[in-house]
């Protein structure tokens, strides 16, 4: 009966800092990472949301216990530079990260060239020749999306898209298919995908 009673606080316990740990929602962490990098005078910055709905992960917190997030799991990366060095800090469902120097600065100017495409130049939707043979397609949930937030001196602007939306692969073609990858947001969205990949094992929880 005892060992019983052990195991019921322990897991009530884990519970509870798995709770705790799923209100620090990752948009309030970024923005206060921002309001940090405005008080030093760094004006130009963004970030993108990867949230995908309804997914489940229990995830190892530096202090050995477990946190659990349901419903939509969100990771924002944060991207700025600082004395032509780039950055990147990241930040989920379960907490901030520490920020780390990447040894490339290519993705970042990349966007600096670009930023006006990249603004004016949004994916479109997945659109098929014949709407009405293909309901499913209508009506589907397509659960991972990615948004966009960007910031230079002149004023921030927003993109989002489905990641469904990039595909070709559906019971009839995307006729926006083409016209959704050569566009500035694709290619940079790339190469922030590399450097997630990159950097996976290096980026630390606060």
């Amino acid at each position: 009966m005892k060992s019983i009673l052990v195991c019921i606080v322990l897991v009530f316990s884990s519970f509870c800092s798995a709770q705790y740990n799923n209100e620090l929602v990752p948009l309030s962490i970024v923005t206060e990472m921002t309001k940090t990098l405005k008080k030093q005078n760094i004006d130009t910055y963004f970030y993108v949301n990867k949230t995908c709905l309804g997914e489940t992960r229990i995830i190892k917190m530096n202090d050995g216990t477990n946190c659990f997030t349901s419903g939509n799991f969100s990771e924002y990366y944060l991207f700025w530079q600082k004395n032509d060095t780039t950055y990147i800090s990241k930040a989920d469902n379960c907490g901030p990260f520490i920020k780390l120097k990447l040894d490339d600065t290519t993705m970042f100017n990349f966007f600096l060239k670009h930023k006006d495409a990249i603004q004016n130049n949004s994916v479109k939707k997945y659109e098929v020749a014949n709407p009405e043979n293909a309901p499913t397609q209508r009506t589907k949930v397509h659960p991972c999306s990615q948004e966009f937030s960007f910031t230079t001196a002149m004023g921030t602007f927003t993109q989002k898209f489905d990641e469904f939306d990039l595909t070709n692969d559906s019971k009839q073609k995307n006729l926006n298919y083409e016209y959704n990858q050569q566009l500035k947001l694709i290619e940079l969205e790339a190469m922030i995908d590399q450097i997630i990949l990159e950097t996976a094992d290096s980026l630390r929880r606060q």
